[in-house]
């Protein structure tokens, strides 16, 4: 059997509304016949939707939750098999049409995975954060990371896995965030490189309310804590670990001077003006390299999201260590979508019925 370079596994959970253009962005750089869809379980016309765009499409009865959608797509089409590298993208993502061109320079290094660029789309103030916020993470963290070889989180809508690594993560591990688990996964038994490609880009949908991005953000502290104490990254015992508490840190140090600014006002002001310059040079410095000036006047509020994020990641710590039983309800935590314009074009063309 020829073994082909590529293929592209999405994910989806009642995903109706979106995964029209996920589809259109992929079939833009790969052969439908490499794009695999596994609905979980999915309620609406998510599965329809995918048949009609003439992908494989595994429709799953019952729902079983990300990492698990993704282990049963793999197993039941041989993906590791067949392929040398696979792509995990989202049903809310769109993979830009030089993604493969840009992670092929990477290629000849033979890495265990490659990490694409995860951008917003232009929608509000929640996205003009998360521009901010991604922009951070991409251009500063990670591209220190990849120097010094301590990639912490590969995302979930933009990793191109070599296949014969995939095959020796265990994707039935009991945490919610199966990105930052299968990272952690290849640094921990030493599977090989991962690189980050920056100029591989996925754009992907934001929370509309504040009430979803509390949603989100919770799903993704409580992952980060199941991780934390499964792989026993308190251990200082190695720079992946170090560069991780490195990262907490942080936190930890905002909580410190919040509760610090409690008891003492005058601190209050210079922490808040502190923070508030900062968050302005970089928020500046990102839209410029970024040219997504239209973040600029949001960059007031951005502190807001940094108190929601602190109060967040130790609600989480608190959930994972008390209430177990609680945090499976965080396997897929569905957050509103909204139709681009791509899903709206489409669903003109080819109206669809539910399952």
């Amino acid at each position: 059997m020829a073994v082909k370079f590529f293929c592209v596994i999405v994910p989806a959970y009642n995903e109706g509304k979106v995964i029209a253009s996920s589809l259109f962005s992929l079939k833009k750089i790969f052969n439908k016949d490499n794009i695999y869809v596994v609905s979980d379980g999915s309620t609406d016309n998510t599965a329809s939707i995918a048949r009609a765009e003439k992908v494989n499409v595994l429709d799953l009865k019952k729902n079983h939750g990300k990492a698990l959608a993704q282990e049963k797509v793999i197993c039941r089409y041989k993906l590791t098999e067949r392929y040398k590298y696979v792509l995990f993208s989202d049903a809310d993502s769109q993979i830009d049409k030089n993604f493969l061109k840009e992670a092929r320079k990477f290629i000849s290094k033979k890495p265990a995975l490659i990490v694409g660029t995860v951008r917003s789309e232009k929608k509000g103030l929640i996205s003009a954060f998360r521009t901010y916020e991604y922009g951070l993470s991409h251009r500063i963290f990670k591209s220190a990371q990849n120097v010094i070889k301590t990639v912490t989180v590969a995302p979930g809508c933009a990793s191109l896995y070599n296949s014969k690594v995939l095959e020796k993560l265990n994707l039935k591990s009991p945490t919610i965030t199966e990105d930052f688990d299968l990272t952690i996964q290849i640094h921990k038994s030493k599977l090989g490189e991962i690189v980050y490609a920056n100029r591989a880009i996925v754009i992907t949908q934001d929370p509309l309310t504040l009430k979803d991005y509390w949603k989100q953000v919770l799903r993704w502290n409580i992952g980060t804590w199941q991780n934390y104490f499964l792989h026993k990254l308190f251990r200082l015992n190695n720079k992946y670990n170090l560069e991780l508490n490195f990262l907490f840190l942080d936190n930890f140090l905002w909580a410190a001077s919040i509760i610090l600014a409690a008891f003492y006002i005058s601190a209050l002001a210079n922490i808040f003006l502190g923070m508030l310059a900062t968050l302005i040079a970089c928020a500046i410095a990102i839209s410029v390299a970024e040219r997504r000036y239209w973040i600029i006047p949001y960059i007031p509020i951005f502190p807001l999201f940094y108190v929601i994020n602190i109060t967040s990641f130790f609600y989480a710590l608190f959930l994972v260590i008390f209430c177990a039983k609680k945090q499976r309800n965080f396997l897929w935590n569905k957050l509103e979508r909204y139709a681009s314009r791509d899903d709206t074009i489409i669903r003109k063309k080819r109206p669809q019925k539910g399952r």
